[in-house]
């Protein structure tokens, strides 16, 4: 089953027999098979007829919403799901402050091993770069992990070891031209921070749409605190996977030149870039707003979804799958394990 990524801005996909088809001006750029399909991602401006929404609807094509440069805005959603016992484990369980906290561990103790497996695979893999004492802090920093005696020490040390490694991975890039000190989000100042932006969104996209499907209430978590409209649930569970999935992409991108900086545009007036994706958060006029390219932007994606289709063995159940069902498959585990059928959540580790 095929994701499709639909980039081309003013296109309309309509409903012709049991096909989808992507037209701009009358032609048709694209012809999508609906039981190939599992999952449309639209970006910006792209129309969908109504004949083309009841389709998706009636096929259970699962359908996201980006804006133009890759910001997550939502999806459409169908019947919701039927796993009501489900949910109703997850609200019991997740109001015990203990069970949370405990839940919180096993995420961050996973996420650290990921970050530190990075930094390992740097330092064998690149000479000279000597990141010891970065891989022996984040090793430090994971030992308090288990007796963190509540969720705000926990996040301080997930932070705190999110800082050291990004002062340790910035060390990985072998490209000229291709400079990165720290991790900028809001806007990213530099290409490698756009395109860790990008992958994280295309991230919690995949993850949003296997909580969706498994059955759980994105919007209860543990580790990350409940706000209203934050889905604290998929932000969570793509915590192990950021790592493992994002940064080792970024890295080959970069180092292997798919990309380079001629695909990025920096805008020197940061409000310009923010006209598609509209925000209330202010931004320091020193900072400079990168983005992908058009071709950029499809490049990345090609390389994104070959990540995702990537086959590596499980964990847990031993059998080689695509990251994307592993993706799937650490979900039905997190739902045993809330269920109390396992008796601890294991992320995924990186091999």
């Amino acid at each position: 089953m095929a994701v499709a990524y639909i980039v081309e801005q003013n296109a309309s996909i309509t409903k012709e027999g049991e096909r989808l088809l992507v037209k701009k001006d009358k032609t048709v750029l694209h012809t999508l098979h609906a039981f190939k399909i599992e999952q449309i991602v639209l970006f910006g401006n792209v129309l969908l007829t109504p004949a083309a929404i009841s389709y998706i609807l009636k096929m259970g094509i699962d359908t996201a919403f980006m804006s133009k440069n890759g910001r997550y805005r939502g999806r459409l959603q169908g019947p919701y799901s039927k796993n009501i016992t489900l949910r109703q484990q997850q609200f019991a369980r997740m109001e015990n402050p203990e069970f949370c906290l405990t839940t919180a561990r096993f995420i961050v103790e996973g996420k650290i091993n990921n970050l530190r497996s990075v930094l390992l695979r740097l330092n064998r893999s690149k000479k000279g770069i000597n990141l010891d004492d970065r891989i022996l802090q984040i090793k430090a920093l994971n030992r308090k992990v288990k007796d963190a005696p509540d969720l705000d020490v926990l996040r301080g040390l997930e932070g705190r070891a999110a800082v050291v490694y990004f002062e340790g991975f910035a060390k990985g890039f072998l490209a000229e031209g291709v400079a990165f000190t720290k991790r900028t989000r809001r806007p990213p100042t530099d290409p490698v921070n756009a395109l860790l932006s990008l992958g994280y969104t295309f991230l919690l996209n995949e993850v949003m749409g296997a909580v969706n499907m498994i059955g759980f209430d994105p919007y209860l978590g543990s580790l990350h605190a409940l706000e209203y409209g934050r889905p604290s649930l998929p932000l969570d569970l793509m915590e192990e996977w950021r790592p493992l999935i994002v940064d080792t992409l970024v890295l080959s991108i970069f180092n292997l030149k798919v990309l380079t900086t001629d695909d990025f545009t920096i805008y020197k007036d940061p409000v310009e870039m923010l006209e598609e994706d509209a925000t209330d958060e202010s931004i320091p006029s020193d900072l400079l707003p990168v983005k992908l390219t058009n071709d950029g932007m499809r490049k990345f994606i090609t390389q994104f979804e070959r990540k995702m289709g990537q086959k590596v063995k499980h964990h847990l159940t031993g059998q080689h799958f695509t990251y994307r069902d592993c993706i799937r498959e650490q979900i039905r585990h997190f739902a045993r394990y809330l269920r109390g059928e396992e008796p601890a959540y294991q992320p995924m580790p990186l091999r």
